[in-house]
């Protein structure tokens, strides 16, 4: 995941080049997308974040024992364990996208954003994870 969205973007290039403060987010929270559209993310809409049947964001800290250090030989930061989902109590149809936010709700921001390398079709009683290692967040 390595896409920014316009809200982290505007942020950061005025903390940086116009010395507007910036403030880091005191929670985050990883979601998922049914339908990926870089666009609606990137505009901060979660207009196609799953919905329903027990699904819930998880919460992502910020914390240095929920991610790794930045290294050079990695280039960012992932999962230090799993993120692990509620079970699915009806389906959730195609997971196709990832997000982070700087809440749980529909009215917070969403930071960053990417699309899964492969899209997961999550059916009743299912339990979407990411294993450790398995959300990468890298900026290039």
């Amino acid at each position: 995941m390595s896409a920014m969205s316009n809200y982290l973007e505007s942020g950061l290039i005025g903390h940086i080049f116009r010395g507007s403060a910036y403030s880091a987010p005191t929670t985050i929270y990883v979601g998922l997308v049914g339908t990926y559209s870089s666009g609606s993310l990137e505009s901060g809409l979660f207009t196609h974040e799953v919905t329903g049947a027990s699904y819930a964001r998880v919460s992502g800290g910020p914390s240095a024992s929920i991610w790794n250090a930045y290294t050079v030989s990695t280039e960012g930061t992932a999962n230090t364990n799993a993120l692990t989902f509620p079970s699915a109590t009806n389906d959730w149809g195609y997971v196709s996208g990832v997000f982070i936010a700087d809440g749980s709700g529909t009215s917070d921001n969403i930071l960053l954003y990417g699309s899964l390398t492969t899209p997961k079709n999550v059916t009743n009683g299912d339990t979407f994870s990411f294993a450790a290692g398995d959300l990468d967040i890298f900026f290039k």
